[in-house]
């Protein structure tokens, strides 16, 4: 698929290369990994994941004081892909107790952790407060006073941010990735009062120690200045805690940037794709600044903003995900079947789809190439998973080469949420390969059946079974 409507992206792009036209990432032969390991597989390249910490905090050296990354573990919970984040001095933001976990098995000490999200157990609550994390973002009220009870069972006075609800909509996203709207269930409300509810209580509270407020409005963003709005309206509720009586020293402003070579659809695109199988017009890629643009608009927007309400600057806090990891990991997927049929199309079944290996095909648009061969787009192509099941689609009416079975097509920026929206709906989820020089680890193993059925208490296990494939 061409990213620009025109020709076969440049494999360049994502730092390939073909030699005898096959795709080489890193130096390694994408074909011979996926026969080595199985396919489907992902191939996730350390070096590209290295270079996008290093842009990320080299794009907020002007910022007036400490700037903290917190990776979004949602985005891509693979280990493997995790420590390499966190050897370049990420930290952790978490949303459930499984992430938590998973957070301190691999080491990241405590403060470096930041727990989110909207639903929080008392029992989540209390290992927080058990473990010493940095941050609990309080999502709404009620969280509010269970934090507060583990907070002094524990006999701790734990750091909080507030979610403020901050009613910014970015452009050319659809709806389904929107988080900063008043439709939308998260954060404190500014208008009805709840925001005002919460700076009270955690101003009186012994057991809580306001250090700033947190908002997040969305993913894949392109639109700068909703940032630059949401902004503004997180500085009126840190004013309003230090009107109240608190000292907070941070701000968070959650991670959402999109990338260059990947986007979502709009509402528009996204209904018109879903419900007629007309697939948007490719975009042009983003500009090669993007992130350096993303960080002056933060830095002029909260510098400003904080010297008109006459309050300090704070420490910031991000929560890149997409950002970090989107064009550090690419799909590899085999085409089993090909058809054509006059009048209708031409139709190709791949080993998985929307269904089965990621629901991002039903939302974003990803560039696909030939992994095993070299050839020029040929009209169009709908290219499906292996479910008796229309809906697993992997891109209909999309501009590919003629494809034929064996050919291998790897779908490119796929390190953001493709991983953790696999499912078992087609069987075993696939396994994850690292290269990271003339290294290529297997960080992740395909699943096998005896996997997936051993939660299933009716089996009992087969003497001497092995694992099947």
């Amino acid at each position: 698929m061409a990213l620009n409507g025109g020709a076969v992206p440049d494999p360049a792009q994502w730092g390939l290369e073909r030699r005898g036209g096959r795709l080489h990432l890193d130096g390694h032969d994408l074909v011979a990994l996926a026969e080595a390991h199985g396919s489907p597989l992902y191939v996730a390249s350390a070096r590209t994941l290295r270079e996008r910490c290093g842009e990320m905090a080299a794009a907020f050296r002007d910022y007036p004081r400490d700037v903290q990354l917190h990776f979004s573990y949602k985005t891509n919970p693979v280990a493997g892909v995790l420590q390499v984040l966190h050897a370049c001095g990420v930290g952790a933001e978490v949303v459930d107790g499984y992430e938590l976990w998973l957070a301190r098995r691999l080491g990241v000490p405590p403060e470096r952790i930041v727990f989110n999200g909207p639903n929080k157990t008392a029992g989540e609550l209390r290992e927080a407060v058990d473990a010493g994390a940095g941050l609990v973002v309080v999502d709404h009220l009620a969280e509010l006073e269970r934090l507060e009870a583990a907070a002094a069972e524990g006999g701790r006075a734990q750091p909080i941010a507030l979610r403020v609800c901050p009613g910014v909509t970015p452009r050319r996203v659809n709806f389904s990735s929107v988080t900063g709207s008043r439709r939308n269930q998260f954060g404190l409300d500014l208008r009805s009062g709840e925001l005002d509810a919460a700076i009270g209580r955690a101003v009186r509270s012994p057991h809580l120690r306001l250090r700033g407020m947190m908002a997040h409005i969305g993913s894949g963003i392109h639109d700068l200045a909703s940032f630059r709005a949401a902004v503004a309206r997180v500085l009126d509720a840190q004013a309003a805690a230090h009107a109240a009586g608190a000292t907070p020293d941070l701000i968070d402003l959650g991670g959402g940037l999109g990338v260059r070579r990947s986007y979502e659809f709009t509402t528009l695109e996204m209904l018109a794709y879903l419900g007629f199988g007309r697939l948007p017009r490719p975009r042009p890629c983003g500009p090669a600044d993007l992130v350096p643009r993303y960080a002056g608009v933060l830095t002029e927007a909260i510098t400003r903003g904080c010297a008109r309400r006459g309050i300090p600057v704070p420490d910031l806090v991000l929560e890149p995900g997409r950002a970090l990891v989107s064009d550090a990991q690419g799909r590899r997927l085999p085409v089993g079947a090909v058809r054509e049929r006059p009048g209708a199309g031409r139709f190709a079944v791949a080993d998985g789809g929307a269904m089965t290996v990621s629901m991002m095909f039903m939302s974003e648009y990803h560039a696909l190439l030939l992994a095993n061969r070299e050839a020029p787009l040929e009209g169009r192509t709908s290219l499906f998973g292996r479910l008796a099941s229309p809906m697993d689609v992997v891109y209909r009416n999309c501009p590919l080469p003629r494809l034929a079975p064996g050919d291998i097509v790897a779908v490119m920026d796929a390190g953001a949420y493709f991983t953790p929206t696999a499912t078992n709906f087609g069987g075993p989820r696939p396994g994850v390969v690292l290269v990271d020089g003339t290294a290529a680890t297997l960080v992740r193993r395909r699943e096998t059946f005896e996997d997936l059925a051993g939660v299933e208490l009716a089996l009992a296990p087969e003497p001497g079974a092995r694992a099947a494939r």
